[in-house]
């Protein structure tokens, strides 16, 4: 049986009797009904895991007892950000779930001319704390021992004004080159831009080409937003990462 992982913000140190979170407590011991003696694994996103075991339960809460600490690394060498037009929430949700598990460093949600889904700013902090929830629970899935950075919406022009020292790519339809056609020693990191529900308008490739942005393209059929995202992002681990 695999042993369940749990994300914390603590510091954690080998020999230590670690009162868990409520929101761990909950997962842990009421819905995976987890006991005294029986092991997890704790990891704070700094790197590395700590193997610890349950030592004490009552009915609101529990400690663990941080036993050893695992050097362990399961990041991608690719610095890999998606810039994720915002889609509708469901599949906004599933895109970002996938990301993670694929190793992304950065998620950059963005608005774009076509984004059907809109995020007032009265609800961005909302949206970010159910994102930031999204992250954690693919990390604790997916075996990842950092958390991904996670930043605030933007619009399109924006982003193409900030810095970036490396690669960056947009998916547009249209006879551009594949992926797995692109030289091996692309600057990295690599940028990854996704388009909504209804892709990127012509002007806006044409803004991304003219701000130096690469257009690269998954070939002759048209794939959902959620679906160009996964697999453009395991064709980049393929080719630079390490799938």
């Amino acid at each position: 049986m695999r042993i369940p992982r749990f994300y914390v913000t603590d510091a954690l140190t080998v020999g230590q009797a670690f009162p868990l979170p409520d929101s761990t407590f909950r997962h842990a011991v009421q819905v995976l009904r987890l006991n005294v003696g029986e092991p997890l694994i704790l990891f704070n996103g700094e790197g590395g895991e700590y193997a610890a075991q349950i030592h004490n339960v009552s009915k609101r809460s529990a400690s663990v007892l941080i036993e050893a600490f695992a050097e362990i690394d399961t990041e991608s060498p690719l610095q890999l950000t998606l810039v994720q037009a915002i889609i509708k929430p469901d599949k906004m949700d599933f895109a970002l779930q996938k990301a993670v598990e694929l190793g992304v460093a950065t998620f950059q949600p963005l608005v774009t001319q076509r984004s059907v889904a809109r995020i007032g700013k009265e609800k961005v902090d909302k949206k970010m704390q159910h994102w930031e929830g999204i992250m954690v629970a693919a990390c604790e899935q997916s075996g990842r021992t950092r958390m991904p950075q996670l930043n605030a919406p933007l619009e399109l022009d924006d982003w193409l004004e900030q810095p970036f020292e490396g690669t960056r790519l947009i998916l547009a339809p249209g006879d551009y080159p594949r992926i797995n056609s692109l030289p091996l020693d692309l600057p990295t990191p690599v940028a990854l831009l996704i388009g909504p529900e209804g892709g990127f308008s012509d002007a806006e490739v044409a803004s991304c080409v003219q701000a130096g942005v690469t257009p690269v393209s998954l070939g002759p059929r048209i794939l959902r937003a959620e679906t160009a995202s996964i697999t453009a992002l395991a064709l980049l681990q393929h080719h630079y990462g390490d799938l």
